[in-house]
């Protein structure tokens, strides 16, 4: 996994890398030839004549996958919330939850299955990247492919966020990876998007175990509760009696889990609380939390 290559970052200050715009289709493109040159370059280690320059270079490979394979699944599940909640297709734009009371488009159920089907293999896609799967230059091909013309040319614009990116420091995941499977042994893990899909990923690929977003962005979306569809509600519920781990990367005040914890709970027989950073004045104490912060 690409966090192997990782370990020399500074992630007290979110790395610059974070800041990036491109459209979804070049993004795709883009992966598939990072992954590709990861993997090649962990072909020529054995070569005498590998050097500091190339563990510098893989070490920037595997940073640009790490906060480019999110926008993978940060474009597709905007795209499946517009498709259920009767929202615009737009190249650019991201609309709050609340607009769909002003357009009130009624969008076709196989586009909407469709757009579903798509955000889930967006997450397999993603985590394939960050897996750097032999497979994933295909599967991005096929991806590619199937997107409506609305994504191809999204504009993805990421941004600096330091709490994202302090969480997805693979140390404290694994850490919160090695508490959570010792004390729960979780099957599935359900994340709040967007801000837990960077550490999700990562902690989902350390656990081996399935991963879905549901969208509760509090202070970037203005969501006052998670956007929970018929969809979400029917995926979810076939995992039931799976243990779940509801995970928000960054517990401040605690109130963006505790809203996800009370509406996700009930819809499983066993769950627990996760967090990779818990601030000291947090409000709550999930049952997992790898590092307490005082900031």
């Amino acid at each position: 996994m690409i966090d192997r290559y990782l370990k020399a970052e500074n992630w007290d200050e979110a790395h610059e890398a974070m800041d990036f715009e491109a459209p979804y289709g070049a993004i795709i493109e883009e992966l598939a030839q990072l992954v590709a040159e990861l993997r090649e370059s962990d072909a020529n280690l054995s070569c005498p004549a590998a050097g500091q320059g190339l563990y510098e270079r893989r070490a920037g490979t595997a940073r640009a996958i790490l906060v480019r394979a999110p926008a993978l699944i940060n474009v597709a599940l905007n795209y499946k919330i517009c498709a259920e909640h009767g929202l615009p297709f737009h190249p650019t734009v991201y609309y709050e939850l609340a607009e769909a009371r002003r357009y009130r488009l009624s969008h076709p159920i196989s586009l909407i299955e469709d757009a579903n089907r798509l955000f889930r293999q967006s997450i397999a896609l993603a985590r394939a990247a960050y897996r750097l799967d032999t497979s994933f230059e295909t599967q991005a091909v096929a991806f590619r492919a199937r997107l409506p013309g609305e994504l191809e040319h999204f504009i993805y614009t990421g941004c600096r966020d330091k709490y994202t990116w302090r969480a997805s420091e693979p140390a404290k995941v694994h850490t919160l990876a090695r508490m959570a499977r010792e004390g729960f042994a979780p099957q599935l893990i359900v994340a709040a998007a967007h801000g837990s899909i960077m550490p999700g990923l990562l902690l989902a690929e350390a656990l081996e175990v399935e991963l879905y977003f549901v969208r509760f962005s509090m202070f970037k979306r203005n969501d006052e509760c998670p956007i929970l569809s018929l969809s979400d509600e029917a995926w979810l519920a076939e995992r039931r009696t799976k243990r779940a781990l509801l995970f928000d990367e960054d517990v401040a005040k605690g109130t963006t889990l505790n809203l996800f914890s009370n509406r996700l709970a009930p819809l499983f027989e066993s769950s627990r609380t996760a967090c990779v950073i818990r601030h000291a004045g947090a409000g709550i104490r999930p049952d997992f939390s790898a590092r307490t912060w005082w900031d």
